[in-house]
C-alpha cells in the first residue's frame, strides 16, 4: 500500500463478474455454486446501482441506497397450432395464440402492494419534498417525483413486459409453434401469487418455461456498515441524507445472498438535477457524468478505509 494511505479495517474481497446481464449463470452464480469457499467469512457486501444523487433544492441531496430489488423471472410462453399454407383459413393457429396471450399480459397492471422498504421509501421522500403520502393511492405521491418517478412506479407492483417474439421460417407457411418471451419482475414474497396470476391470464394451452428464475431480495436499512455510508457521502457532500429504496431491476447480489451475505446497492454518484439517470438505464448513450463518477471514488475511498 502506497505510503500515506489508510489500510482497510478489514479484508476486502473485490470480485469482478461475467454475465450479469444474462442473469449471472456464469458468472456471481457459478462463482457461488463451485467457488463458494473464496466467500467465507463474508458478511456484507456492495455492489450496483445505489447510492446516486436525487436533488431536493441547492443544498440538498438524497443518496438512495439499494437495500432491496425485485425478483428476476424471465420466461418463454409457448403456443402450439396446426400448421398450414398461409393462404388457408386457420383457426388453430400458434401465431395468433401466443400473440393473443402477450398482448393480455403486456396490457395487464397487477395490484399495488407497498413492501416495507417502499413504503418507508415514500414516507421519507414525501417529507423530505413536503407533500403528504396516502398509502392508498401510491402512484399520486411518485408521480411528483419527477426523474425518480419510473423508478419507483415499478416496484410498487409485480411487472411483465414482453421483450421478444419467434414464430414461423417463411412468409406463406402458419408455423406449428410460435413463442414470446416476458421479462416479469416480482415483489419480495410475491412469487407463488405472482405464478398464478400470470397463468390466468395466458391460459391454459400455453406453455410456460423458466429462463431464469431468481427470488427478490429486501434487507433492513441499519447497522455499522450502514452508518458507514452515510459518513462516507457527507464527508464528500456535508447535506446527503440517505434512504433505502427498492431496485425495479436485479444484481448480482441475488447470487451472494444465497451465502446468507447482506447485500447492498453502493456505487455513489453525485448526479446534476436535470440529468434523468433511469432513463439512461439500456438507453441510448447510456452513461454517467465524469465529475459524479470521481465523486463516487472519493466516498468509495473514504467508506472503504474508515469500515
Amino acid at each position: 500500500m502506497a505510503a500515506g494511505r489508510t489500510r482497510p479495517p478489514r479484508d476486502i474481497v473485490l470480485a469482478f463478474l461475467a454475465d450479469e446481464e444474462a442473469g449471472g449463470s456464469y458468472g456471481a452464480h457459478y462463482l457461488v455454486d463451485t467457488e463458494p469457499e473464496l466467500f467465507e467469512g463474508i458478511s456484507e457486501a456492495i455492489g450496483e446501482v445505489g447510492g446516486f444523487s436525487f436533488t431536493i433544492d441547492r443544498d440538498r441531496r438524497l443518496y438512495l441506497i439499494e437495500t432491496a430489488e425485485k425478483g428476476l423471472h424471465w420466461l418463454r410462453l409457448h403456443a402450439k397450432g396446426r400448421p398450414g399454407h398461409g393462404s388457408m383459413i386457420n383457426d388453430d393457429n400458434a401465431v395468433t395464440a401466443v400473440a393473443e396471450a402477450v398482448a393480455r399480459v403486456g396490457r395487464h397492471r397487477f395490484p399495488i402492494n407497498l413492501t416495507p422498504t417502499v413504503r418507508g421509501f415514500l414516507q421519507q421522500i414525501s417529507d423530505s419534498l413536503g407533500f403528504d403520502l396516502d398509502v392508498e393511492d401510491p402512484e399520486t405521491a411518485i408521480a411528483k417525483l419527477g426523474t425518480l418517478a419510473a423508478l419507483v412506479g415499478a416496484t410498487i407492483r409485480n411487472t411483465a413486459n414482453p421483450t421478444r417474439l419467434a414464430a414461423g421460417y417463411k412468409e406463406n407457411v402458419i408455423p406449428s409453434r410460435a413463442s414470446a418471451t416476458i421479462d416479469c419482475r416480482t415483489l419480495p414474497g410475491q412469487d407463488d401469487l405472482f405464478e398464478e396470476q400470470l397463468r390466468e391470464l395466458v391460459g391454459p394451452d400455453i406453455e410456460i418455461e423458466y429462463v431464469q428464475r431468481q427470488p427478490a431480495l429486501e434487507t433492513t436499512f441499519d447497522g455499522p456498515l450502514v452508518a458507514a455510508m452515510t459518513a462516507a457521502l457527507r464527508a464528500a457532500d456535508p447535506g446527503a441524507v440517505t434512504m433505502p429504496y427498492m431496485l425495479s431491476g436485479g444484481t448480482d447480489a441475488k447470487a451472494f445472498a444465497r451465502l446468507g451475505i447482506r447485500c447492498f446497492g453502493f456505487s455513489p454518484l453525485r448526479l446534476p438535477p436535470e440529468l434523468n439517470f433511469t432513463a439512461l438505464f439500456h438507453g441510448i448513450d447510456e452513461r454517467v457524468p465524469v465529475d459524479g463518477l470521481q465523486f463516487g471514488v472519493r466516498v468509495l475511498d473514504q467508506f472503504l478505509t474508515s469500515s
